[in-house]
């Protein structure tokens, strides 16, 4: 009963940000090619819509068995207000590799309504929000190889701050079960960073949510720290390189991953140089 509850309370919400973003997003300004100073941070969606594609890599430091994760992202921008993400399954794969069990992820898709976009000061002042609702579908089905995967809708809204050289951005939002193999709750993810010049940026990204499950069936608080810099070589390539600390509710030892983010916006019809 306090699980479907909180979920009312949740949709409600998400359903009246979307429902302003609606509203909002006729009086929002033109759009404007934020993402060459409001880096995207590596864990967190982002707000502004874009087309483009994403390829990121995740390596446990102190796990055990040690593995590694390939995930792919793709974004869409239909018009100034409208598009879409899709994410491609993820791969784990455990050492040693290609002999050890390995495992594909849950595939994604969401539309997301960019409600208030606008620009001042030729791009140096930004402010963005957004709201995406996804559904997610686990591919694999075998409990024992990726735990806490499974398949479910998650609404959420996200923001972006510019002001040249600062940004921030970040995400609020709710995940609800379908069937079982993970956890219903809410999720906050945040970034503040700096454009060091035209080509680097730093940032630090933090997150955390309710969706922990203990082997006892325990629902409990994670949560992570992720500092991170970013290189442009180009207009249309970024390199983001982090490393994460997570900490789980309980858990005496805090895990350790690097993280490899390669972008690549296959669409310059709305980001003249």
């Amino acid at each position: 009963m306090t699980q479907s509850f909180e979920f009312r309370g949740w949709a409600l919400m998400l359903a009246a940000v979307l429902a302003a973003l609606l509203r909002t997003g006729s009086a929002s300004g033109e759009s404007c090619d934020v993402d060459r100073d409001l880096t995207k941070a590596i864990g967190i969606e982002e707000p502004w819509l874009e087309n483009a594609g994403y390829v990121f890599t995740q390596v446990p430091d102190n796990g055990s068995p040690q593995s590694v994760t390939w995930a792919s992202e793709l974004e869409a921008r239909f018009t100034n207000r409208l598009g879409m993400e899709f994410d491609l399954p993820a791969y784990t794969a455990q050492e040693p590799l290609g002999r050890a069990p390995g495992a594909f992820g849950p595939m994604a898709a969401g539309l997301k309504v960019a409600g208030m976009h606008r620009c001042e000061l030729d791009g140096d002042r930004v402010t963005l929000l957004t709201g995406e609702i996804e559904g997610q579908y686990r591919v694999d089905t075998r409990r024992t190889v990726l735990p806490g995967q499974g398949n479910s809708v998650s609404g959420q809204a996200m923001w972006g701050e510019l002001w040249s050289p600062w940004f921030d951005q970040g995400e609020l939002g709710y995940t609800q079960r379908i069937g079982t193999g993970n956890t219903s709750g809410w999720y906050f993810d945040t970034s503040f960073g700096r454009a060091l010049n035209s080509a680097w940026a730093a940032q630090l990204e933090l997150a955390i949510d309710n969706q922990l499950r203990s082997t006892e069936g325990h629902r409990g608080i994670e949560g992570s720290v992720m500092p991170q810099i970013s290189y442009r070589p180009g207009a249309k390539w970024r390199v983001a390189l982090g490393e994460q600390a997570s900490l789980l509710q309980g858990a005496s030892q805090t895990g350790w991953s690097t993280w490899l983010m390669i972008e690549r916006e296959y669409s310059d019809s709305d980001h003249p140089d």
